[in-house]
């Protein structure tokens, strides 16, 4: 490897989770209620109540029939074991952690095998990032673009509204994760620098990012046969003095995926700010079968945002990602529940979130997509308070934890699962063991700490 860059982390980061407690048109505020009083016997009786309501209930997935494409593939490829049905999920702060992501991908793929961890940011572009199943890091000489979501440059930033750029030799990225195959996206741009790929040590390709300027740029390699789904230490070099922007990694291998590409601070409509040309490009060539949008906790938080203007804008993203992908299906998760700092050091149930459910919900319904409402999921209005009483939550009353996302991330797969179980009874296919009240079992426990 050139260069003896330490390995850092980046530290840039995105303005937090809007603290602005303007009620929804509509919708009164409500009275503050005091801090937590922990007390372990209440405590485990509400952990038991929510683990019930979580296991049991009614599920909060509404127009399931958009999904039927996306159903259509999972069918498709129990039948044919070494295609992969791709899941992207964009979102903010919930999806940047990859606990529920992670969680998500854990349980897809026990179900329908695991087609490995997919599109990943390039190197740790931000504090707190990573993703489950993989090891990453970077060298000291990167810049990371598309965090600071008021300074986006030429806003050329591929698939995921991220990237990193640099203008030294001797500058790398590393990425440890199985696979059978590696793929490396960057900008095209006169000029552009020369990278080396390595696999494990042993180079594996040159590659040349020179072209014609604002070009979606692509490299493939397919593992070895000896080595598909084994272990994979990618390190990508920059080799001299010259512009290189990376915008991520993309590795696969037969099964499906439930990726992550969340950034910290972020509302959907960030989506149509980034430069479309090179965006949709990469979008296409994915060939998802499904995409996530987990928007909406910062624009309730934002008073700008109307019923009817957010719904305006979220139906522009909603058709923007039927035109390019028109094959996929989409399922939009509403914002989940919060409680917001009130008088005398309490929390009040935040009054702003209703407006934005209303407003993705009938986008849904009138845009061939399906919905699931994560605040009725989690019990409704105001129960933020008692996943921070069971300890599911964290005492900003805005994020979970890793329980939390977990318990929340299992409760969508049951959900999700017992959809694709009618669908399969509908055409006559054998249905599978319903995951409902049986999901398979826990991951590791994980960090409850998330990025801000």
């Amino acid at each position: 490897m050139r260069g003896k860059s330490r390995p850092v982390h980046s530290t840039s980061r995105a303005a937090p989770h809007g603290r602005t407690t303007t009620a929804g048109r509509g919708y009164p505020r409500r009275a503050a209620v005091p801090r937590e009083v922990f007390n372990p016997a209440a405590r485990l009786d509400t952990i038991s109540d929510l683990s019930y309501s979580l296991a049991h209930g009614a599920s909060a997935l509404a127009y399931p029939a958009a999904l039927e494409s996306f159903y259509e593939a999972l069918a498709e490829q129990q039948t044919d074991s070494s295609s992969t049905v791709r899941v992207l999920q964009y979102g903010d702060s919930h999806t940047a952690a990859d606990m529920f992501t992670g969680e998500a991908r854990r349980v897809f793929q026990g179900q329908f095998g695991n087609g490995g961890i997919g599109f990943s940011y390039p190197g740790h572009p931000f504090a707190g990032y990573r993703i489950y199943g993989s090891q990453r890091a970077q060298s000291s000489g990167w810049n990371t673009l598309g965090t600071h979501f008021l300074e986006l440059g030429d806003a050329k930033l591929g698939l995921s509204g991220l990237a990193l750029s640099t203008y030294s030799p001797g500058q790398w990225i590393s990425l440890d994760t199985p696979c059978a195959t590696f793929q490396l996206d960057f900008l095209q741009q006169p000029g552009g620098g020369t990278l080396q790929v390595a696999d494990n040590g042993a180079s594996v390709g040159e590659v040349e990012t020179s072209g014609a300027s604002g070009e979606a740029g692509s490299w493939r390699y397919d593992c070895p046969a000896a080595n598909d789904l084994g272990q994979h230490h990618f390190t990508v070099t920059t080799e001299a003095s010259a512009p290189v922007r990376l915008f991520g990694t993309t590795t696969l291998q037969p099964g499906v995926t439930w990726e992550a590409m969340g950034l910290n601070g972020a509302q959907g409509p960030l989506i149509l700010d980034w430069y479309q040309p090179i965006f949709t490009s990469y979008l296409a060539k994915t060939g998802a079968s499904l995409i996530v949008l987990a928007y909406g906790t910062n624009e309730a938080a934002a008073p700008h945002w109307t019923y009817e203007s957010y719904s305006e804008t979220f139906g522009h993203i909603v058709d923007l990602i039927h035109a390019t992908l028109p094959s996929a299906s989409i399922l939009v998760l509403g914002p989940s529940d919060r409680s917001t700092a009130a008088a005398r050091r309490g929390f009040a149930p935040f009054n702003g979130t209703e407006r934005i459910v209303e407003a993705q919900r009938d986008v849904c319904r009138t845009h061939s997509c399906a919905f699931w409402n994560t605040q009725h999921r989690m019990g409704g209005f105001g129960a933020m308070q008692r996943w921070v009483y069971a300890g599911w939550a964290q005492h900003d009353h805005t994020h979970l934890n890793g329980e939390g996302y977990r318990v929340l991330a299992d409760a969508l797969m049951a959900d999700l699962l017992s959809g694709y179980d009618s669908y399969r009874a509908a055409r006559g296919l054998p249905v599978l063991p319903t995951l409902r009240g049986g999901l398979p079992p826990t991951a590791p426990s994980v960090s409850p700490a998330i990025p801000r």
